[in-house]
C-alpha cells in the first residue's frame, strides 16, 4: 500500500500468492512469556532486570521473525535464481511487466494477477522501458528487443557489446546505456516497415556520401620481453616496408604490466 506502507501480497515464482506468517502474533506471544519473569524488589535491580528483559524480548522477537521468514522461504520457490526478477515497468495499457534472469517476460494486471509469459531471448533481462505502444527490453547479452503490448516480438539487434543496464526515452529517441558507460540513441519508431525502404534508398545513393579507398596494411609482432629494440633495428624492420603503407599494426608479445615489473624497469632505466 503506497500510503500506509503495508505489505499486501507476496508472490512466488509460480505467480501464486505466498502466505506469510503473522509475525505480530508471534511477537505478542513471546512478550507474554517474558512478562512472567519475576521482578526484584530493589529499585536498582528492578531497573536492571527491566532493561535485560526488554533486550531479551526484542532479541526473541527478532529471532522468531527471522525463523518464520526462513521457513516461508524454504517452502516457497524463491530460491530458483533463473527466475529472479531483475526489472519491472508499467506499460501504457496499465499492465505490469517483469523481466527475469532466464530472459522471460511476465505480464500482470493491476490486481497482481499473472496473465501470461513470453520468452524471446535466453539471456537475463537487465532493463525495461515503456515507449508508447511498445516495450523495449535490454538484455545482458547487449541485445535490445522491441515488443508489442501483446507480447509479440517486433525486432531485435545487438545494441552494445556489454549488458544493457538502462533504457530511457527522451526527445523522440530511445537511449540505451551499457554497463561500460556507452550510450546510444535509437529512433523511437524503429523497427518499422519503413526501415527497409530507407535502407534501400540509402544504398542507392551511397555514392553521394561514401567513398571507397584501397589501403595497404603492414602487420608484425614484437617480442618486447626478449630484447629492447634500438632505433636502427626498428628502421631496418619496418622503415623500408612502410613507405607505401597506410596503416602499421604491431602486436606485442610477452608484455609484463605488473607493478613490480614496472618498478624494475624504471630502476634499470635510471
Amino acid at each position: 500500500d503506497a500510503r500506509t506502507k503495508e505489505l499486501l501480497k507476496v508472490f512466488g515464482l509460480d505467480g501464486q500468492a505466498v502466505i506469510l506468517p503473522d509475525l505480530s502474533a508471534a511477537q505478542d506471544a513471546t512478550v507474554d512469556d517474558e512478562m512472567k519473569v519475576k521482578f526484584v524488589t530493589s529499585s536498582k535491580k528492578e531497573k536492571s532486570q527491566s532493561s535485560l528483559s526488554f533486550f531479551q524480548r526484542s532479541r526473541n522477537a527478532l529471532m522468531g521473525a527471522a525463523d518464520a521468514v526462513r521457513r516461508v522461504a524454504a517452502k516457497s520457490p524463491f530460491l530458483d535464481d533463473n527466475r529472479r526478477t531483475d526489472a519491472i515497468i508499467m506499460s501504457a495499457d496499465g499492465m505490469i511487466w517483469t523481466g527475469c534472469a532466464n530472459g522471460s517476460m511476465v505480464q500482470w494486471d493491476g490486481n497482481a494477477n499473472r496473465l501470461q509469459e513470453f520468452n524471446h531471448h535466453s539471456f537475463p533481462v537487465q532493463s525495461l522501458c515503456a515507449a508508447g505502444t511498445r516495450i523495449w527490453i535490454g538484455y545482458a547479452s547487449g541485445v535490445i528487443q522491441v515488443m508489442s503490448l501483446e507480447g509479440k516480438l517486433l525486432g531485435e539487434w545487438v545494441a552494445h557489446s556489454a549488458p544493457v543496464t538502462k533504457i530511457a526515452v527522451g526527445a523522440g529517441y530511445v537511449f540505451s546505456m551499457a554497463n561500460h558507460g556507452g550510450i546510444r540513441a535509437w529512433n523511437m519508431a524503429s523497427p518499422s516497415a519503413i526501415d527497409n525502404t530507407i535502407k534501400l534508398e540509402l544504398s542507392k545513393k551511397e555514392i553521394l556520401y561514401a567513398k571507397q579507398n584501397t589501403v595497404k596494411i603492414l602487420t608484425g609482432t614484437w617480442n618486447v620481453g626478449q630484447e629492447r629494440a634500438s632505433h636502427d633495428s626498428l628502421i631496418s624492420w619496418i622503415g623500408s616496408a612502410a613507405t607505401d603503407v597506410g596503416i602499421i599494426v604491431v602486436g606485442l608479445q610477452e608484455v609484463e604490466m605488473g607493478a613490480g615489473f614496472l618498478a624494475m624497469a624504471a630502476a634499470k632505466e635510471s
